[in-house]
């Protein structure tokens, strides 16, 4: 497990809170524990759930497994809180370097309905996670296998036997796995509803020293291959979009330079010789986007919003807005309903609440008065009239959605190769180490955006449109849109995940990265709009 697991499931909500807080460590980070040959070692039962599933967890003790009569539970980190541990003590009685041979841990007798939540647990690949210093241990809850269409075969056994492997190192425990090689499964498919089952369930513990003194924790992402390690990269396919990528905007820069050269050497040259000319008399003898040199800087409707926009844009991510905690109070709900570990404990909100109270909210109030008595009147370079210039009537493909559709269609191009590597990583199994690569495509993102809302900027203009405020915002924050299709697409045809606790939570987190990408993407094709307008209308000519 590596630090970017520490964050799965919650990409948006809980980063800046760990970076703040120094908590983003892997769960567990306690340091090494020395012991003496027969000192007991503590084993911890922590979590379950669906392999296909990293979000949705659940507490051991809910399955009908052997519990203590009293469940005394580990003191936890924020880290390991957010990430979903619940550790509590288990039944295991393991001792320092002490070998043990088929221990009965305890014995049941489990309901018809004890059973089918076992048997809707296996069938789900439902894998548990215990901890012994620090040291993951991960492995099934049953066996199930299928074969044969004519005859069709279901066969689901539970593990009752445990056989566990340590290795130590002096008087250190450095490796930690769990094996059911050489052990049968208990049959659960003839099971009547009349009668209980009766089950013994067992374990063993093997010790072997080794020489390596380097131990394999959860902080340096030692899973003991039970989870995929790295993707495959596909490096062809990462350089082609890169060319495509360059390719477009070099097109971009290339061909908007050369028409708006011609188009500012054509409105000077048509200036000299018309110089004691009126006003009036120039807006009637052109066209184009020099003849709204006088609206194009008027401000657009609700330009109240359209800083807020910007604003929370320009940051980033806004942990205060309605979105955010109204998706992830949907979303810690559906948890808490189910039963999930992911679900915040009370005092987690109230402690997350109260950093952010005394930390989030005081910089968010310094901000905004530094903001205020800082902030310029805006200079623009062309003076607005008073009364509106009328707008000619645009053809279809200048219309507002098809802007973002080619804004939003274009920026997600350059960034489609590595969004299937970042959902792979973020909602599922695998590590993503190529972090350099993903820093450039996101550089290129940026570029791509800006030059993208250059163009639509011009030629909006070209047509005597000066309403480019927002249209800048939606062109090329419509990226977002595309990003939330993917992730549609991701999930029914990329990921097995399933089940209304990941749905809810895989469309909640998905739902506020377009948001993050919309506002951050919005804002950088205004600014990169208005940079363009002021540009060359300062270097137009005007009485």
């Amino acid at each position: 497990m590596t630090a970017l697991d520490a964050f799965q499931g919650r990409p948006c909500l809980w980063l800046p809170v760990l970076l703040l807080l120094g908590s983003g460590h892997i769960p567990g980070v306690t340091g090494e524990t020395h012991y003496q040959p027969g000192d007991p070692v503590m084993l911890y039962v922590n979590k379950v759930g669906p392999y296909h599933n990293p979000q949705e967890t659940y507490h051991y003790y809910q399955l009908p497994v052997c519990c203590p009569e009293k469940i005394r539970h580990k003191s936890l980190s924020l880290g390991e809180v957010l990430d979903g541990d619940r550790m509590a003590e288990s039944m295991y009685q393991i001792r320092f370097r002490e070998n043990v041979e088929k221990r009965t841990l305890c014995q049941m007798q489990l309901t018809f309905a004890q059973v089918e939540r076992l048997r809707q647990a296996i069938e789900e690949l439902y894998y548990f996670e215990f901890v012994v210093d620090d040291l993951p241990i991960r492995g099934f809850v049953g066996y199930m296998e299928e074969s044969g269409f004519l005859p069709h075969s279901h066969k689901i056994g539970l593990w009752t036997h445990l056989d566990f492997h340590l290795e130590f190192h002096g008087d250190r425990i450095v490796f930690a796995n769990v094996s059911v090689r050489d052990v049968k499964p208990h049959s659960l498919d003839v099971v009547r509803p009349e009668e209980p089952l009766d089950l013994t369930h067992t374990y063993s513990v093997h010790w072997s020293e080794t020489s390596a003194e380097r131990r394999g924790d959860r902080r340096h992402g030692d899973d003991g291959g039970f989870f995929p390690r790295t993707l495959e990269i596909h490096w062809l396919s990462i350089i082609n979009s890169m060319v495509l990528v360059f390719l477009l905007v070099g097109f971009v820069a290339v061909i908007l330079m050369r028409v708006l050269r011609n188009d500012l050497a054509r409105y000077n040259l048509d200036e000299e010789p018309n110089s004691g000319s009126s006003t009036d008399d120039f807006d009637q003898g052109d066209n184009g986007w020099k003849i709204i040199h006088t609206d194009v800087f008027r401000f657009p409707p609700c330009r109240g919003l359209l800083c807020a926009v910007l604003g929370v844009g320009a940051q980033f991510l806004a942990l205060g807005t309605v979105p955010f905690f109204l998706t992830w109070s949907v979303v810690n709900s559906v948890h808490w309903a189910n039963g999930s570990t992911q679900a915040l404990p009370a005092t987690t909100i109230l402690l997350l609440l109260t950093v952010w109270l005394l930390v989030g909210f005081p910089l968010t109030v310094i901000g905004g008065i530094f903001g205020k008595n800082n902030a310029t009147p805006f200079d623009a370079p062309c003076r607005t009239k008073n009364i509106a210039r009328e707008i000619p009537t645009q053809p279809w493909y200048k219309s507002t959605v098809v802007h973002m559709t080619i804004g939003g269609f274009l920026p997600f191009s350059a960034i489609s190769v590595e969004l299937y590597y970042i959902f792979a990583t973020v909602w599922g199994r695998e590590q993503y180490t190529l972090y350099g690569i993903l820093f450039f495509v996101f550089a290129i993102l940026l570029s791509v955006g800006a030059c993208i809302s250059i163009a639509l900027t011009y030629f909006q203009l070209s047509g005597e449109d000066y309403r480019w405020w927002w249209r800048s915002v939606l062109s090329v924050g419509s990226t977002g849109l595309f990003i939330f299709f993917y992730s549609v697409f991701y999930y029914a045809r990329r990921s097995n995940m399933s089940g209304a606790v990941q749905t809810v939570e895989f469309f909640g987190y998905s739902f506020l990265t377009a948001y993050v990408f919309f506002l951050m993407l919005g804002t950088i094709s205004f600014f990169s709009s208005l940079k363009f307008i002021r540009y060359i209308y300062v270097n137009l000519k005007m009485d």
